[in-house]
């Protein structure tokens, strides 16, 4: 493995348990990551202003210095508190996402701000609403159709998705889909993946891809570690272990982030620095 100098994690399924917490123990090691002049950042489907928010709850304020959001549809530089979009989709691609979807049970959101728009509120609306600390707005989304949007966001039940993908795919020019979580299905512009927001901020900061480790769990997850030195989750989908030449021996339940970070990159088994 080629020296570090920046580490980018997935949220969901990653460095988040399934509660959605940050222990104190993967905290103690971002905490030594940053000591030893290795930066560290988020790469997430969520909004940035959302995680923003929840570092402060997760203790992480002090060791996150980039946050990129919407899968790579934006970069937030925590300490010059710049930010950049990138991408964004035509909403009156929603109307066609809408009918590709018709008489499927799913919801449908956009985020602006601080707030969740969406189709219905149900207790998914809510749900994601809750753990983005943002307000639900019922609009039917249809305030969007004629303005631009980083991505639309569905929500579903698990088996549903599941059901849905074996039978569904998607070609179309002005948009994609993308498995982000078992219950989420999101559509962006096709330009727009957490793998080029990732580039950007490599030429940005001079870094070699090489030297830019990351750690995913889902699809939404594939091409950022295929871009950089990449480490699939061992509670990842099955797809990313094809791709991926490192594994995590912990999943997002045990600390699979900080245990990989302690063993491989802070200490090797003897204690010395790599």
């Amino acid at each position: 493995m080629k020296e570090i100098k920046l580490v980018l994690v997935d949220l969901d399924g990653t460095l988040l348990d399934d509660q959605k917490r940050v222990s104190s123990y993967t905290v103690s090691v971002l905490k030594r990551l940053k000591n030893a002049g290795i930066q560290f950042g988020i790469c997430t489907g969520r909004p940035p202003f959302a995680v923003e928010r929840l570092l402060k709850p997760w203790n992480m304020e002090d060791v996150c210095s980039w946050i990129i959001g919407f899968n790579g549809g934006m970069i937030l530089d925590r300490d010059s508190g710049s930010q950049e979009s990138f991408y964004k989709m035509d909403g009156k691609h929603i109307k066609t996402i809408f009918q590709f979807l018709e008489g499927q049970p799913y919801n449908a959101h956009v985020f602006e701000q601080y707030e969740v728009h969406t189709l219905k509120p149900n207790e998914d609306a809510f749900s994601i609403a809750k753990r983005n600390l943002f307000e639900v707005v019922e609009d039917g989304l249809e305030p969007y159709y004629t303005s631009t949007i980083n991505k639309l966001l569905t929500s579903w039940k698990k088996e549903d998705l599941d059901k849905f993908l074996e039978t569904h795919s998607l070609s179309d020019p002005n948009f994609y889909m993308v498995r982000s979580t078992p219950t989420l299905l999101e559509f962006l512009d096709p330009r727009v993946t957490k793998g080029q927001a990732i580039q950007r901020l490599a030429k940005q900061l001079n870094l070699s891809l090489e030297n830019i480790l990351s750690f995913g769990d889902e699809r939404n997850d594939l091409d950022m570690l295929q871009t950089t030195t990449g480490v699939a989750m061992k509670n990842s989908n099955p797809l990313l272990f094809e791709h991926t030449n490192y594994k995590t021996e912990f999943s997002n339940n045990e600390d699979g982030v900080a245990r990989f970070l302690e063993q491989y990159i802070l200490e090797d088994t003897h204690g010395k620095t790599l």
